[in-house]
């Protein structure tokens, strides 16, 4: 049921949503910085991705990525009461990822401004995104803040993912990824199929082969498993680290092969998350068709 609110929508750079449709919807976005060294950048602000995966190939250390601040964090909140608005949803990075959204439920505790509601979305990327523009629409459309959170519950219902990384010590370095996985992909040669752990919502590996190729058509044959009976029709999302021919690529061999899918959208995975799952990524990502309303 409608309610006459006004309601602000927050996420943070790793939905990595175009600018114009943040200005159109009136969604704010909390960068998270990625570094090399004692350098700070914010995603997309400081540095762009082509600029950061051509460091990446050259620097010696590892990057590191760091979310916004509580300061920065009420600094937002705080623009947004002052502008009007009744109630904030901050919708982020799974908490099995990041420890970002979990302090900031804690911060928002003692938060007195204006109430904000934090959701962990289970994931990142674009389904992320789809999920704050479903929410950011609500709100527009002023739906309460209780209906807001239920869209987004049922969505993060139906999630699903699995990537292929080309390098898995990035992951292993910033403790996404178990050493031993690590260990058992370079010893072997073999490219672990990885997910996210429903349960604990880290990252996981869930199979292995023992080339590209063949990571990129098992990931392809789980997803089609997984959703070719469901109930209703998913939006696939095929993302890449520094490769976006190879994922435009991709689209074009596989999309014939897909039944159940009302649209398949293509991307390129930005610095913070490149950080960890390095160049040559590849990621099938899906989730449900929202309803019009």
């Amino acid at each position: 049921m409608k309610k006459l609110t006004k309601t602000a929508i927050v996420t943070d750079s790793t939905a990595y949503l175009p600018q114009n449709i943040c200005e159109k919807l009136h969604i704010t976005i909390a960068p998270i910085s990625v570094g090399f060294g004692a350098q700070q950048y914010r995603e997309r602000i400081d540095i762009s991705d082509a600029e950061f995966y051509r460091r990446l190939k050259t620097e010696k250390n590892f990057p590191t990525t760091a979310p916004p601040s509580m300061g920065t964090m009420a600094t937002i909140y705080q623009q947004l009461a002052s502008a009007g608005y009744d109630e904030v949803v901050s919708i982020h990075l799974a908490g099995g990822i990041s420890g970002f959204v979990n302090n900031l439920n804690q911060f928002v505790q003692d938060f007195s401004e204006i109430k904000v509601h934090v959701v962990d979305s289970q994931l990142s990327l674009q389904p992320m995104g789809y999920l704050v523009i479903q929410a950011a629409k609500m709100a527009l459309a002023h739906y309460s803040v209780a209906d807001i959170l239920a869209k987004i519950d049922a969505l993060k219902a139906t999630f699903g993912e699995y990537f292929i990384v080309d390098d898995l010590q990035n992951l292993v370095h910033g403790g996404r990824l178990s050493s031993g996985s690590a260990f058992v992909g370079s010893l072997l040669k073999v490219k672990p199929i990885l997910s996210l752990n429903k349960t604990h919502f880290n990252i996981e590996a869930v199979d292995k082969v023992r080339s590209l190729k063949r990571a990129k058509a098992t990931i392809v044959e789980r997803f089609i498993k997984e959703t070719q009976d469901l109930p209703y029709s998913v939006r696939v999302f095929l993302a890449g680290t520094a490769n976006e021919p190879e994922i435009e690529k991709w689209q074009h061999h596989i999309q014939g092969k897909l039944t159940n899918v009302i649209a398949i959208e293509t991307g390129q995975i930005g610095p913070v998350i490149g950080a960890h799952v390095g160049p040559g990524a590849f990621a099938i990502l899906w989730v449900k068709e929202a309803e019009e309303f």
